[in-house]
């Protein structure tokens, strides 16, 4: 024999629900992360979260300043020109970024043979190879 059962529930004086999102805090402290946080709340149920995210050209800038502290200035500088735009900025410059060791025209010759396409959407053209770095020529 089935019983009908009638439940009559008071809340009068409960509190609601809270979701309270975690606090993370970026300030004051030598990082490279963005926090992100939140929460959500409704009268039954209440949800919170939060993450990190990494900022990969803060953490290029830390690296190329911890080089050039160390006296890695062509190191520093190659670091920095893994972003496209310090690579043009570079180039525009008169200052090619280095490569495989080389500097000034010497990695302007470098680049020109490695990537001409680079040069051609700065340009309009590919540049002729530097004059001042010229064969050896032979004694006699």
């Amino acid at each position: 024999m089935a019983q009908n059962t009638v439940m009559d529930m008071n809340y009068k004086g409960q509190p609601v629900p809270s979701a309270i999102a975690p606090s993370m805090s970026a300030f004051s402290q030598d990082v490279c992360g963005i926090p992100v946080s939140g929460a959500v709340s409704s009268t039954v149920i209440g949800v919170s979260g939060g993450t990190v995210y990494t900022d990969a050209n803060c953490e290029r800038i830390k690296i190329a300043k911890t080089l050039n502290d160390l006296g890695l200035k062509v190191a520093a500088v190659a670091t920095l020109c893994a972003d496209n735009r310090v690579w043009d900025a570079m180039l525009m410059s008169g200052t090619p970024c280095p490569i495989d060791g080389l500097i000034g025209d010497a990695a302007r010759d470098a680049w020109i043979k490695k990537n001409p396409e680079k040069f051609e959407k700065l340009y309009g053209k590919v540049p002729p190879l530097s004059a001042s770095i010229a064969k050896p020529t032979e004694d006699k």
